[in-house]
Formats: structure tokens, C-alpha cells, sequence
């Protein structure tokens, strides 16, 4: 396990896990939303077993007391500590390439009422981090008139229900091996750019439904 789980306090496990993600370009909405969710996801952090010695756990095997099976599924476990870690940091770093409500009104040139408007006509793709409505940046863009991504409202319809919103960024910001402009395979957002088939996109997640 890292030293995230190391620290005794919340506070520490909290900073601490906020030290592994880039936030230099976070607005106010955005930090207050990554020291709420940090202080969330430390919740859930357990210090590790200290773990046994091989001749412990020769011992234990050859007594009956354990089965080299249940090593295994102990280590299993030990794995599955150490993947949460990279889920939060996945979290967190999701939370932190978004904007908040005002910062995303802002980007718009829209009066906050207004776009709180568009959110509820399901114009943007929004998530709640700890209490703070976030909006991911990879929707937002200089190439539009309106600041966002061609055909972004009918996208977002298409998108799986119970996709979380790190699966959504990793899926509009990779390129896809059906999505080919001069030999080179493009992102859902490079796509949508460049107003080739919108349809490709709706395969490609016709496709994940289905898996």
C-alpha cells in the first residue's frame, strides 16, 4: 500500500491525497469540491496489515490453520486497497480538469441563472463532487460560437446511464480505432470538431451498451 493510507489524522490523509493530482488550475468552486471529496475518499482508507513473515506463513500453511488459498484471496485484497487508491486519484483528477458553476458560466459569457438553465435543458454534462455541481472541461471549447462541443446535448443522450464520470472523460478524450481522419484515429471531441459522422460516435456507445 502507499502512504496514503499512512497518515493518522483525516486532515493528513486528505492533503495527502491531494498532493497526487495536478490542481494549479483549479477555480475556488473546484478546490472546495477536491477538499470535501479528499476528505470523503480518506474515510475509506484502512492503515495496511503489517503483513506476516514467510516463515509465519509456512507455518500456518502446513498446520491447517490457512489454506494457500485464502493467502491468495488476502492478497487479493491487499490489491483491491491498492486499486481504490487509484480510483480516487482517478476521482479527484476528474474533479480537477472542471470547472465550477461560476467559472463555467463565466466561460460561456453567461449570467449564472441563465446557465443553470442550460444544465437543467441538459445542454452541459455536469456531475456532484461532495455537494459542488461540476462541470467537466472537455465539453468546453474556443472552436463554437456557443463555447461548446458540436451536437454536445445529443451526445450526452447517448451516453451509458451508469457510466462514471471519469469512464465519460476517458471516452470523449481517447481515440477510437472507428474514428480515422488522414490515417489517424481521433477522440470523440477532435471528431465532433471537425463535424465528420456524428452516427460513428452513436455506434461506438451502441456498441458498449451491449458488452
Amino acid at each position: 500500500m502507499s502512504d496514503l493510507v499512512r497518515p493518522l489524522t483525516l486532515d493528513a490523509a486528505a492533503a495527502k491525497l491531494l498532493e497526487s493530482i495536478d490542481a494549479s488550475e483549479c477555480d475556488p468552486e473546484i478546490m472546495e469540491s477536491l477538499q470535501r471529496e479528499a476528505a470523503r475518499l480518506s474515510k475509506r482508507l484502512r492503515p495496511p496489515s503489517p503483513g506476516l513473515s514467510m516463515e509465519l506463513r509456512a507455518y500456518l500453511v502446513e498446520s491447517g490453520a490457512l489454506t494457500s488459498e485464502r493467502f491468495v484471496q488476502t492478497e487479493q485484497r491487499v490489491a483491491r486497497g491498492e486499486l481504490r487508491e487509484d480510483e480516487n486519484r482517478t476521482r479527484l483528477g476528474t474533479v480537477a480538469r472542471s470547472y465550477g458553476e461560476r467559472a463555467a458560466a463565466a466561460r460561456l459569457g453567461l449570467e449564472v441563472d441563465e446557465f443553470r438553465m442550460r444544465q437543467r435543458a441538459g445542454a452541459l454534462y455536469s456531475f456532484d463532487a461532495s455537494g459542488v455541481t461540476v462541470y467537466p472541461k472537455w465539453q468546453f471549447t474556443d472552436q463554437t460560437d456557443d463555447g461548446l462541443l458540436p451536437h454536445l446535448a445529443l451526445v450526452l443522450t447517448w451516453l451509458l446511464e451508469d457510466w462514471h464520470p471519469a469512464s465519460v472523460e476517458g471516452f470523449m478524450t481517447t481515440p477510437k480505432d472507428s474514428l480515422i481522419y488522414r490515417g489517424e484515429w481521433q477522440t470523440p471531441t477532435q471528431w465532433l470538431l471537425q463535424g465528420f459522422d456524428l452516427r460513428a460516435i452513436e455506434r461506438i456507445l451502441e456498441g458498449a451498451r451491449w458488452r
